[in-house]
């Protein structure tokens, strides 16, 4: 009858090809990177990206106005605090992210 034929490669490969295989140049990493942040990038990105917020951008400017004598309504630091609070817990939330979720890389 027509039986059919199987051809079946052995994955082994034969000791001269061994040989030949270490002889190739190293290949380059397929590692992907996927974090949005480097160690020394942090900061600045970090500060970029929440000035992108107009509200950010407004409540700074606020706090800022406040250490103009003829404007201010209150202690010009005491203005900054709630400001800085939001930006640092911004901040932290963004590089747990970026560290824990996402695997922080120092390259």
């Amino acid at each position: 009858g027509g039986g059919k034929t199987r051809l079946v490669r052995s994955s082994l490969l034969p000791p001269e090809a061994e040989a030949e295989k270490s002889k190739r140049p190293a290949l380059a990493s397929n590692r992907l990177k996927t974090t949005k942040y480097t160690a020394l990038s942090f900061l600045p990105k970090n500060l970029f990206e929440q000035f992108h917020r107009l509200a950010n951008v407004y409540f700074v400017f606020i706090a800022l106005l406040n250490f103009v004598p003829a404007v201010n309504a209150f202690q010009p630091e005491l203005a900054l605090a709630p400001v800085l609070f939001i930006l640092a817990v911004t901040a932290i939330k963004d590089l747990w992210e970026d560290y824990i979720v996402l695997g922080f890389s120092v390259s």
